[in-house]
């Protein structure tokens, strides 16, 4: 086989698995980042490996004139995945992406089919090897005759127990803006043929508690919109679905709080002078400054200052008398200071990534399985963390089957066709990224 060119664009916290597992695969990569440091990290030194230092971004468009990539592969944050996938169907060049499908994104479908290239979405982790490996197993209920009459399938990077060491429960793996965006996400699930509405957050206040085996007790809120995967996942017959998200017991009620404060809003601000107590005392109308901003907020949120999510958020620093690190911004910017302050991994540390599927089955002989499928996997933030590597690695490996080949579609593609999610399973499962299989006889 012949080495393929593949252009990466950025060089983060999940880039380096991804790199690495396509410069063994014998493509030359072109890697494009703001940070010489993150580039050399990333790239190992690697024979094949080119380091570009420049704004992935701004400069995209021109980098890929001038390199002509076979395939871009897209790692920056997902507010500019819909610009950097119109340029590459402007450049006719493929592309392979982590995050959401958006509407922008597919409206480039037929340009892109024309061209003959292919813009390959959702192919990390969730969304990602959750797709792959639910139709996996779906068409394999389906080919024994069996009818999917529930679909339940949820996911969580978490800090692993043993370097569980704050209040929280959590820390970042991922980029702090994305957190914070989840937190006030609508979600929508079926239940019963009906579809529920959970607008704007509303999900954190209807969490549920569940065990992993093997693992210990998790919260459970439903993540996003999960009907369009009826369709996806070819599965029209289903009465019950839902996909959502793992947290440590006790991450939806302080979020719920939060979004009481309206602490995760975007408006622009004069924050100058401001701070984070003084930000507590103006969202709840304290006017008295010697007034402690816990008894504010307390009073605010109809909670004592000794409850539990009064105490997480004076962990975090809202009620310190303690300037703010900018001075123009918004509320949502001081949370976002904040979790990246005091929610980072520290050496030696693990994370955690756990994702499991449960699957309501019928056969025509009136026989009624449940089928649970379990992911779980640890990594290491002094080498690659397990967000990085479930992450990283699917997206490389779609890089790879494009660059060689191997993906048969043209236009905006999702990881849901066999020649995509078979050789990624596979792939995937060789590198320690599998699922242990469970099968529930139902009276």
């Amino acid at each position: 086989m012949t080495g393929k060119k593949v252009m990466v664009l950025g060089s983060g916290r999940v880039s380096r698995p991804c790199v690495q597992y396509i410069l063994d695969k014998g493509h030359r990569v072109t890697l494009v980042d703001v940070s010489e440091a993150n580039i050399k990290k990333t790239l190992m030194g690697h024979a094949l490996g080119i380091p570009v230092v420049a704004d992935a971004k701004a400069e995209a468009d021109t980098l890929i004139r001038e390199h002509k990539p076979d395939v871009v592969v897209c790692l920056l944050p997902t507010a500019f995945d819909s610009d950097i996938a119109k340029i590459c169907v402007k450049n006719g060049v493929s592309m392979v992406g982590a995050s959401y499908t958006t509407g922008e994104i597919r409206n480039l479908s037929s340009e892109a089919a024309g061209k003959g290239i292919k813009i390959l979405f959702e192919l990390g982790l969730d969304p990602g090897i959750d797709h792959m490996s639910a139709v996996c197993k779906i068409r394999e209920i389906h080919a024994e005759g069996g009818k999917i009459e529930g679909f339940w399938s949820v996911c969580g990077a978490l800090v692993d127990l043993g370097s569980n060491t704050n209040p929280l429960g959590y820390k970042l793996s991922w980029a702090p803006d994305s957190l914070i965006g989840a937190s006030v996400r609508s979600a929508r699930i079926m239940e019963g043929g009906k579809v529920v509405e959970l607008p704007d957050g509303v999900t954190y206040q209807r969490p549920f508690l569940h065990e992993v085996q093997n693992l210990g007790w998790f919260e459970v809120y439903a993540n996003a919109n999960s009907l369009p995967y009826i369709e996806a996942y070819g599965i029209p017959e289903v009465q019950n679905i839902y996909r959502g998200t793992f947290r440590y017991p006790g991450w939806c009620d302080m979020v719920t709080q939060m979004q009481k404060l309206g602490l995760f809003d975007t408006t622009h601000r004069n924050l100058a002078g401001y701070t984070y107590a003084s930000i507590i005392r103006e969202i709840t109308g304290c006017r008295d400054a010697t007034t402690p901003a816990i008894d504010c907020a307390a009073r605010f949120l109809k909670l004592e200052a000794h409850s539990l999510a009064v105490k997480k958020l004076e962990w975090l620093g809202f009620f310190e008398e303690r300037k703010l690190p900018f001075e123009n911004g918004s509320w949502r910017d001081a949370v976002a200071s904040l979790y990246h302050e005091k929610l980072q991994f520290s050496p030696g540390e693990k994370d955690l990534v756990v994702m499991q599927h449960r699957f309501s089955a019928v056969y025509p002989d009136s026989k009624r399985k449940i089928y649970i499928s379990t992911l779980i996997l640890r990594g290491n933030v002094d080498g690659d963390t397990a967000a990085a590597k479930t992450t990283g690695l699917p997206v490389g490996i779609g890089a790879h089957l494009i660059a060689t080949g191997a993906v048969k579609g043209a236009g905006v593609l999702m990881p849901t066709t066999e020649d995509i999610y078979i050789p990624s399973l596979k792939e995937l499962e060789k590198n320690g990224i599998l699922f242990s299989e469970e099968t529930i006889d139902q009276p």
